[in-house]
């Protein structure tokens, strides 16, 4: 009887030694998407100082955060600053309140100011700066991969009447 006993216990044992578990059992969980509005604000000193942008562009974070949440998705801010050195632009990105993300340094050579403006700038409109680009993209996540989908973007807003008009009508996310 003891020997039973003892043959009992030690395949108890065994079984989770061998990785044998009821979590290896369950079904996987769906995987979980989360969708999100991006705002991208490129600018510098010079474009944000006395033109209003600094309101402008606190004010446009607090809307698009309340327009995400409203309509289930999350909200990242990235902030890029035009300035030379690193320095400036974390004290011209400072002025706009707290970001997600930031990009400083570099002046146009930036790597965030040739991916959302183009690897050959001109005199073109798009670009001009202050600007705002807004994204979306999907993350997936599952009991084993991280998924971050492109980004497509669904506006942009150029120039500070531009930006201001549409903040002042309480930056309204593009259908």
């Amino acid at each position: 009887m003891r020997r039973v006993a003892l043959l009992s216990l030690g395949a108890l044992l065994t079984i989770p030694a061998m990785g044998m578990s009821p979590t290896n059992f369950r079904t996987p969980a769906p995987p979980a998407i989360v969708r999100e509005v991006i705002a991208v604000y490129l600018g510098t000193v010079g474009t944000d100082a006395h033109s209003g942008m600094t309101t402008a562009v606190r004010e446009m974070k607090l809307a698009l955060a309340k327009q995400a949440t409203e309509s289930g998705r999350h909200f990242l801010s990235r902030g890029v600053s035009l300035e030379p050195s690193v320095e400036g632009g974390m004290r011209h990105l400072a002025l706009l309140g707290s970001f997600d993300e930031i990009s400083v340094g570099g002046n146009w050579t930036n790597s965030a100011v040739v991916r959302y403006l183009g690897p050959t700038l001109s005199a073109s409109p798009t670009a001009a700066i202050p600007q705002v680009v807004l994204l979306e993209r999907e993350v997936r996540q599952d009991d084993s991969t991280f998924q971050v989908g492109a980004e497509r973007e669904f506006g942009r807003y150029i120039g500070v009447g531009e930006i201001a008009t549409w903040v002042r009508r309480g930056a309204p996310l593009p259908r």
